[in-house]
């Protein structure tokens, strides 16, 4: 008798067949799993910077104080300098029991897309600090996260005065602006490095401090 042992031709095409969608369902589910899980990390990071710059600067702005001189009965503004791109702020950010002298601190993006946070140190005067020229060199100067991607359309800062005027619409805060400000609308969006996940965070920051010291009119 013939030996009928095997497989035939068509059985073969149908595991053929079978094999091939079996692979191609597979590749389809890694592939989507990896980029699903590309996406998460990239968005965890985004927002791991994007909070973090968030943080830090709204935390300075909050406790922005004005700053007390000797030549004059009210102080200095606290906001030292603004524009759309950066803000400067005399600040208590770190106040405490042993912390007397605020800050100077200026926010930021660098040329590579990162936040900066520039920090001046004051000397004390006949019991007033005193900080030195916007044109030395900060003590200290730290990244807070990358990459910034707002565009010339996407202002970082705005700023408004007690009675919700939007102040500085020219792109730099004047002298008497600078005076006038007590919220900072800050909004950043944020790209971290190796990631395509954008991460939008926008907060209006207001400043309960602007009337401690004032002894004028203003």
């Amino acid at each position: 008798m013939r030996d009928d042992a095997g497989i035939t031709l068509v059985e073969a095409l149908v595991v053929m067949v079978l094999s091939t969608l079996l692979m191609s369902i597979t590749v389809t589910f890694f592939v989507n799993v990896s980029q699903h899980t590309i996406r998460a990390e990239g968005l965890r990071r985004s927002t791991a910077d994007a909070s973090n710059i968030m943080n830090v600067v709204s935390t300075s702005i909050r406790a922005a104080v004005r700053n007390a001189v000797a030549t004059s009965p009210n102080p200095d503004p606290a906001i030292v300098a603004g524009s759309t791109t950066s803000v400067t702020v005399i600040t208590y950010t770190d106040a405490g029991p042993s912390f007397e002298t605020p800050l100077r601190l200026r926010y930021r993006v660098d040329g590579e897309g990162r936040m900066i946070e520039d920090q001046w140190q004051a000397s004390v005067v006949n019991g007033y600090a005193v900080f030195p020229s916007m044109t030395t060199a900060p003590n200290s100067t730290r990244v807070l996260g990358n990459v910034v991607v707002n565009t010339s359309g996407e202002p970082l800062f705005r700023y408004y005065s007690v009675t919700g005027s939007q102040l500085g619409t020219g792109g730099t805060l004047s002298s008497s602006e600078r005076a006038a400000v007590t919220t900072v609308r800050f909004n950043v969006r944020v790209r971290a490095s190796n990631s395509h996940e954008v991460v939008v965070l926008d907060n209006t920051i207001g400043m309960p401090n602007m009337n401690l010291g004032l002894t004028g009119g203003e």
